[in-house]
């Protein structure tokens, strides 16, 4: 596979496609709450893998915008999924599973940020979906800070609508970016 030429509707298609597959498993395993199930885990490897998945389609999509802005945020996601087996490996002590997940929703939130960045500087997506993505990031970001300051409330509930909404003009709007857009 050729990815200097790797277009950026497919990019777009497979980041889109990737993340509205994660918040259909996401909304099923974590909502009404975490259980240490076979369906959990297996769920968890799945959104791990198209995590993977998404920070390099992210990384092919924005990479005319800035290279090495770009590796880093991907790097950040990658990493994020890393933190997240980690977690994962613990899901019989939840709340072991729970302070390692945290550590990751914080290098999540580093990677929103720059991912909202950088989609504020493309040409080809909306600026009012960076604008989510950084509210989004600051959502991330407080509630770990809120975590390890010692209280339980979470604004993080309120703000992370900027990644599903991408994901929807991804698959959506996506298909239509040219290859020569930021270069």
């Amino acid at each position: 596979m050729d990815l200097e030429n790797f277009s950026l509707s497919k990019a777009a298609l497979i980041a889109g496609f990737s993340l509205i597959i994660m918040t259909i498993l996401s909304s099923m395993i974590f909502f009404p709450s975490l259980q240490a199930t076979a369906f959990s885990v297996g769920g968890i490897l799945i959104i791990i893998i198209l995590d993977i998945i998404v920070a390099l389609a992210f990384y092919l999509l924005l990479r005319s915008v800035n290279k090495k802005l770009s590796l880093i945020m991907s790097a950040c996601r990658i990493i994020y999924a890393v933190i997240f087996s980690v977690a994962l490996y613990n899901i019989s002590d939840l709340t072991v599973f729970n302070s390692i997940w945290d550590f990751g929703l914080f290098i999540f939130g580093i990677h929103l940020f720059l991912l909202a960045f950088l989609v504020y500087h493309s040409t080809y997506i909306p600026k009012w979906i960076a604008i989510l993505l950084f509210i989004g990031s600051v959502g991330y970001i407080a509630d770990t800070v809120i975590i390890w300051l010692g209280y339980t409330f979470s604004i993080g509930m309120f703000t992370f609508f900027g990644e599903p909404l991408f994901a929807l003009w991804l698959v959506i709007k996506g298909r239509k970016i040219s290859s020569g857009n930021n270069d």
